[in-house]
């Protein structure tokens, strides 16, 4: 059996969601999507299990590969608010492995595991599969936008997301099922980090992403002066970014059709 698998917090990740399934469906057996009650931080989610009202937004004919578990992980995370070690290594390595404990695999299944914003091409998919049955665990790499799904960050990799046969990790419970010990030598798709609004990349900062410094930039003056001159907020490093047309190669079909939609 082959897996896609991701978890998500946020309405405005569905579309995502079901962009990453549109890429997949033709490669994959099942589509693990993953809702936890709790955040990264330890704080209980504000918004209760919300995937069930958004389930019409998938294609009818592509909703028999979703499996939605509703994880209830209230006793398991660790209260870390201010903890940025207790949230890395406890916290989110949880809710990226919490799925081996509530689903059967065989050894050789093959799960991709994401995040949500992490789209992998549909037609990179036999060649990521192809390189899993050689290694066993493969990172991939893919292209890093940020603030909007035009802005390419240059010479930027985004190394994260991992493809691995089920043996790999099934020692490790929970495991963090990232990165790799080899990475697939060329982009098989987009990060599409924060490209939501300025009002949702509060919320992110301030109630869940688990780097405690990046809070100080939760303010809608300092994110949307960002935004509009092409800055990064956080700290000094390089970041230079591209604005990309609509005849852009790094775009699927289905990724044209879905920007489409966005309302930010």
């Amino acid at each position: 059996m082959i897996y896609l698998k991701t978890y998500f917090y946020s309405p405005h990740e569905i579309k995502f969601l079901k962009l990453n399934l549109l890429e997949a469906y033709d490669y994959i057996d099942k589509f693990i999507i993953c809702e936890y009650n709790m955040r990264h931080t330890g704080l209980p989610s504000k918004n209760d299990y919300i995937f069930e009202e958004h389930i019409n937004e998938f294609p009818e004919e592509l909703r028999d590969k979703i499996i939605y578990l509703k994880c209830d992980i209230k006793d398991k995370v660790i209260p870390a608010y201010d903890n940025e070690h207790i949230m890395l290594s406890h916290n989110v390595r949880l809710m990226r492995g919490y799925f081996q404990s509530q689903l059967e695999f065989e050894d050789e299944d093959i799960v991709i595991s994401v995040e949500a914003d992490e789209i992998i091409y549909g037609h990179k998919y036999p060649d990521i599969l192809k390189s899993v049955e050689q290694h066993g665990s493969v990172a991939l790499n893919l292209w890093q936008f940020f603030y909007k799904p035009n802005y390419l960050w240059i010479n930027k990799d985004w190394v994260a997301p991992n493809i691995a046969k089920f043996k790999e990790h099934k020692n490790e419970y929970p495991a963090n099922w990232r990165y790799g010990p080899i990475t697939f030598p060329e982009r098989v798709g987009c990060h599409f980090c924060y490209c939501m609004s300025v009002d949702e990349m509060i919320v992110k900062l301030l109630e869940s992403f688990p780097h405690v410094e990046h809070r100080k930039c939760a303010n809608r003056e300092i994110l949307e002066n960002a935004i509009k001159t092409k800055k990064w907020p956080f700290d000094d490093r390089e970041f230079e970014i591209k604005e990309l047309n609509d005849d852009t190669n790094l775009w699927t079909e289905n990724m044209r059709k879905m920007f489409s939609t966005f309302k930010n």
